[in-house]
């Protein structure tokens, strides 16, 4: 009578050994994919801030062209201008101011095109950046998203209760991808 009742206990207690190692095992793997969530949204930020950036620089490109098509115009005008003062009289202060601010335009539209090259340089690169980073930051959510919320593992959390009380108990924890139920 006593030989079943302690094979009844170690088994048992095998059982409830297994248990716990397997809750240890899902309380690390819930703690892992916490931290990995962290860091992809950490990286998220970081994509975001360099899309901001990208979006600024455009802007910016925009704004040189634009000056530059406005300069254009101003430009036009005055050689009208010009051709009239030499018709007339071509060394009044009038035809000297028409013929400096020409010469300031034709400056402005030389350094404006300059600043353009550069900034479309500079334009093309952030683009590159911000594509190879979007594109890894994507990758890398993905298997993250199969991994910590498409798999058996992170069923297996969600089930056990003493493994997601551990791992899920913070207000921040329960709001992750982690901890969500669906």
């Amino acid at each position: 009578m006593c030989r079943p009742v302690l094979r009844v206990g170690i088994v048992l207690i095998g059982l409830t050994t297994i248990s716990l190692a397997h809750s240890s095992d899902l309380i690390a793997f819930g703690k892992a994919c916490l931290v990995k969530e962290e860091r992809l949204n950490q990286a998220k930020d970081r994509l975001d801030a360099l899309s901001l950036n990208t979006q600024r620089t455009q802007r910016q490109s925009n704004q040189t062209l634009n000056d530059v098509s406005r300069y254009e115009e101003e430009k036009t005008e005055l050689e009208i201008a010009i051709t009239e003062c030499a018709e007339t009289l071509p060394n009044s202060a009038y035809c000297h101011q028409i013929r400096h601010r020409y010469n300031e335009l034709n400056y402005l539209i030389q350094r404006a095109r300059v600043d353009s090259i550069e900034e479309n340089r500079e334009d093309n690169d952030a683009f590159i950046d911000f594509d190879l980073t979007r594109a890894d930051f994507n990758q890398q959510y993905e298997a993250f998203v199969a991994y910590c919320r498409n798999s058996d593992a992170h069923y297996a959390l969600i089930q056990s209760p003493a493994a997601y009380a551990a791992v899920c108990s913070s207000e921040d924890a329960k709001q992750t991808i982690t901890c969500s139920l669906f």
